[in-house]
């Protein structure tokens, strides 16, 4: 099995040894060897520069991630595999030019060859994030659909269409989408959101805080559930509590697909953290729950209020006391909380092919 993995590295072998008991002069031998392995590298220049870029995307730093976009162009250009393709796609989305990214999956989809249903169908769904972004709801809603109605299933396809479907306020659709996605909530902290989402819409906070409580304790790195969170809090007029979260979420990762912003999220703190404006900033955002909850900035409240100096409000509806917490997960092991975000982990397939070309 090994020796079928590394093919490509016993035929390389192969050749050089042969290169090398050839009758010529020695500098002859080194140039031959030097043209062919630089012919070897130029025929697998794609998944270099694609691997290349992705080690500079994944980077801690943000300010690497520039010299991710011309190795990724570099790869395409190169004939980079069109899963890979599509992954590079996904990066564009997700953290640099969004236009570009679209424009790169739909040049796939619009191609002839190279294409497979399994992956026509991950490109769809990452399509769809696009006219999210876009603001054409009704488009990325008939793109998920198209994927979930051909049979198609996967983690990102219930975060996009529940998050659409959320966001059009069809609860219905969502409740049906999460309750099919099954086991994938209890790894997966954007469908676990979705959740939670879902019960604020439907005014079931005390079942949304033991959620959320439960979601946060695993550090997820994406913005909402904090936000989510805080809405809890201030609707029962936890003022203090709703600052704390709201805070966390300023230091999360954000993409370019999130339908959060920092502005936003800021504004919120200064009205609730600022005496004069604490009372009629909580009550603008529990009064516009659906608003806030899908990251925009909640209605104005034409009124005036007297300052608040403390940080919890009366007034707020108060906590119920819970027989029975909200749904929990299965298990209480650390899952990988980042699923809102790119994921440019190689798959078995992708290593399959760097072990058969010896690109390791």
């Amino acid at each position: 099995m090994n020796r079928k993995k590394n093919l490509g590295l016993w035929i390389t072998l192969l050749i050089v040894v042969l290169i090398s008991v050839i009758d010529i002069p020695t500098y002859s031998k080194f140039l031959l060897i030097a043209l062919f392995l630089c012919s070897l590298l130029y025929y697998r220049r794609s998944v270099i520069y694609y691997i290349r870029a992705n080690s500079k995307i994944t980077s801690k730093n943000e300010d690497d991630w520039q010299y991710a976009w011309p190795l990724y162009r570099k790869a395409i250009k190169a004939g980079l595999q069109k899963p890979f393709v599509i992954t590079a796609a996904s990066m564009f989305l997700q953290r640099g030019d969004a236009e570009e990214g679209k424009q790169i999956i739909e040049d796939y989809l619009n191609a002839e060859k190279g294409r497979n249903e399994n992956l026509d169908n991950v490109a769809k769904t990452m399509v769809s994030m696009a006219y999210w972004m876009d603001g054409d709801l009704e488009k990325a809603i008939e793109c998920v659909r198209e994927v979930h109605e051909g049979g198609y299933r996967d983690k990102n396809l219930f975060i996009n269409y529940t998050t659409y479907a959320l966001a059009a306020g069809d609860l219905e659709k969502a409740e049906e989408l999460l309750e099919e996605a099954g086991q994938l909530e209890e790894s997966s902290p954007g469908i676990r959101d979705s959740r939670g989402w879902l019960l604020l819409l439907r005014g079931k906070w005390e079942e949304a805080d033991a959620l959320f409580q439960e979601l946060i304790e695993k550090g997820p790195r994406f913005p909402e559930p904090y936000v989510h969170h805080a809405q809890v809090k201030i609707h029962f007029g936890q003022v203090g509590d709703a600052i704390e979260l709201l805070k966390k979420a300023l230091d999360a990762r954000y993409a370019n697909t999130s339908g959060f912003s920092k502005e936003i999220i800021q504004q919120m703190i200064d009205g609730l953290e600022n005496p004069e404006t604490r009372r009629k900033s909580a009550l603008e955002i529990d009064s516009d729950t659906a608003s806030v909850a899908l990251g925009k900035k909640p209605a104005s409240i034409d009124q005036d209020f007297p300052p608040e100096e403390g940080y919890v409000l009366e007034g707020f509806a108060k906590p119920k006391k819970q027989k029975k917490s909200a749904p929990k997960q299965q298990n209480n092991v650390l899952v990988e909380s980042d699923d809102r975000t790119p994921n440019t982990d190689l798959t078995e397939e992708d290593l399959e092919y760097i072990r058969k070309h010896n690109l390791e």
